[in-house]
């Protein structure tokens, strides 16, 4: 018998919103297929408007919950020690501020069932600022082939991290996430995968909506500018316009906030 057991990692910590915190898990719990285990990832100590958040789960399916207590290690180190602690076969990401959409789940494994190749994969997602606005929402589009996901990842991400699920065994076969990387760890992640020829896709819907705004100041930092410079030319190319689009990319992201918010919108049309 096929096991298509999961468990979903939501990391979190003292910045994390209380509100959107509480969203998040609650769109987990509403899911038409539910995870084995749902990991709660504190990475540091946390404020009591969050450990409020925590106890109103402490009896909810108290079977369904693990809280992993940790001391402020950062978001790579975090992840690690959730993945590498859990029993199942596939991990599914989740930030601690986007929405699922009720058969995110059900369709992901649905297509593991029907791919049985495939080790890594992604959705599409609807974005949005702060409130869930339909009329104000961005439809980010990620590509399904190999062709495709090996070309994008020159200059964007061909994943967007808190869709995706993964095997547990083909991560822990590549190492993981890099610990030093403090940002863009999913990226430097997947373009170790690539290189070990891991097979990577995307469902070609929208199965969550995510906030975007912090991100993009998060991007920013010259930390972050400098650590997207080493992945970005880790994953070499000859085509002219492949070695154009990666180099726009680096420089978009030392424009004003308001330049980098009209491209982000925009240039991925």
């Amino acid at each position: 018998m096929n096991d298509y057991s999961f468990t979903v990692g939501i990391p979190f910590y003292i910045k994390s919103n209380p509100h959107q915190f509480k969203e998040a898990i609650d769109s987990v719990l509403n899911q038409t297929l539910l995870p084995k285990k749902i990991h709660l990832i504190q990475d540091g100590p946390i404020n009591n408007s969050i450990k409020r958040v925590l106890d109103q789960y402490k009896s909810h399916k108290s079977n369904l919950f693990i809280l992993l207590k940790l001391k402020k290690c950062g978001l790579p180190r975090a992840l690690n020690e959730s993945i590498k602690s859990c029993n199942t076969k596939f991990y599914a990401r989740m930030d601690a501020d986007d929405i699922c959409f009720p058969d995110r789940f059900e369709k992901q494994i649905s297509y593991f069932k029907n791919h049985l190749n495939t080790e890594i994969l992604g959705t599409w997602a609807y974005e949005f600022e702060n409130e869930l606005t339909i009329n104000r929402m961005f439809l980010n589009r990620t590509p399904l082939n190999k062709i495709d996901i090996k070309n994008i990842i020159h200059y964007r991400n061909p994943l967007i991290h808190s869709s995706v699920m993964f095997k547990v065994d083909s991560i822990v076969k590549v190492g993981m996430y890099n610990e030093y990387m403090y940002t863009d760890q999913d990226l430097e992640l997947w373009n170790r995968c690539i290189n070990d020829n891991i097979v990577i896709s995307n469902i070609q819907e929208p199965l969550i909506y995510l906030r975007v705004i912090d991100r993009l100041k998060r991007r920013s930092k010259w930390s972050a500018i400098k650590r997207q410079i080493i992945i970005r030319y880790s994953h070499n190319t000859s085509s002219l316009k492949l070695n154009f689009l990666k180099l726009a990319s680096i420089v978009i992201r030392i424009m004003p906030f308001f330049i980098r918010k009209w491209a982000y919108k925009n240039l991925r049309k």
